[in-house]
């Protein structure tokens, strides 16, 4: 078993290689297989440190385990996260030498997954390289018969942390979460009662609001006019949804332009359409007016009316005409 260094980053830690152990053989891997009671004792039984610090990850194997002394960070603390040096680095494709933070890390890749590395203080002599290939079982990679030159990475691969073994949740992972629905339903509880209280106060304010804008609403000419005229878009849009209506629009407004008139409100809808002109009905030739009206394609039964001082309308239907009007 080889021990590696570390290389500590202020709260979260990354060990350097010199001071981590690894367990990384197949035949570990698959006593993680076993059950979970057997298989929580095995990264404890393989400790090499009296306060152990352990990180376990996933692999297609099964699993590994890097291994480090927590006693090495009581300067440190408190210190939040600990991981190894070497699993910020990318992963590799068979053999290859690492230059570590310190000394040299020997590993061999297959399949994305780390299967074996080993460190060294100084570059790996062909004789300790040929020892650390032998002792990697049935590699699929033949391994280099000289070790290779070492080569820097960055420490910049974050895919490890999906990988991480977390510990399986317990009874005192259960009465937390119970603890923390507690106080999120009682937070929850208490919003609602204090909304409850104020509802009926709010209610009032609104209400008292609405009928002060109402008032400002009904004195400012203004904002009555701009009113008016949002009413007569929507009429419009309504309107619009059927091209009868629109054409109707149209041939009403086409007649009035003939007599040198254009309609100040109008309204329409499927049923009927009514213009309000700014006229005298005495002055204007409103008996010529209707009987052109008559004459369109989509209005019939025009009917005059005085709107007020200086003003008529005339209303005619839209739907339901026989062709070429009345």
């Amino acid at each position: 078993m080889a021990y590696r260094a570390w290389l500590a980053r202020a709260i979260s830690c990354s060990v350097a290689r010199s001071a981590v152990s690894r367990l990384s053989r197949a035949a570990d891997f698959e006593r993680l297989a076993a059950p979970q009671r057997q298989r929580a004792f095995l990264p404890e039984a393989h400790a090499p440190f009296a306060d152990t610090g352990m990180l376990l990850m996933r692999s297609n194997n099964g699993a590994g385990i890097w291994y480090w002394d927590k006693s090495k960070f009581t300067a440190l603390e408190p210190v939040g996260q600990v991981s190894p040096e070497s699993v910020w680095r990318e992963a590799g494709d068979g053999w290859r030498v690492v230059a570590c933070v310190e000394g040299f890390e020997a590993q061999y890749w297959q399949d994305q997954q780390l299967v074996a590395s080993t460190w060294r203080r100084q570059d790996f002599t062909p004789a300790q390289w040929n020892a650390f290939a032998l002792s990697v079982e049935a590699p699929v990679i033949a391994a280099p018969s000289e070790p290779p030159s070492p080569v820097t990475l960055l420490l910049v691969n974050r895919t490890w942390r999906g990988k991480l073994l977390k510990e399986p949740l317990g009874w005192h992972d259960a009465e937390k979460a119970s603890v923390t629905i507690g106080i999120c339903a009682a937070a929850v509880a208490a919003l609602f009662a204090g909304q409850a209280l104020h509802s009926d106060q709010n209610a009032h304010r609104e209400q008292d609001r609405a009928e002060i804008i109402d008032q400002t609403f009904r004195e400012d000419r203004d904002i009555a006019r701009a009113l008016e005229q949002r009413r007569i878009v929507n009429a419009y849009s309504a309107a619009t949804q059927r091209p009868q209506v629109l054409i109707a629009i149209t041939e009403a407004h086409e007649v009035l332009n003939q007599f040198g008139l254009r309609a100040s409100t109008w309204r329409a809808s499927d049923e009927g359409l009514s213009v309000i002109v700014d006229a005298s009905i005495s002055d204007a030739p409103v008996r010529d007016i209707v009987a052109a009206i008559e004459a369109t394609a989509h209005l019939c039964n025009a009917v005059p009316e005085i709107a007020g001082s200086g003003r008529f309308e005339i209303r005619a239907d839209v739907s339901d005409c026989p062709a070429g009007g009345a």
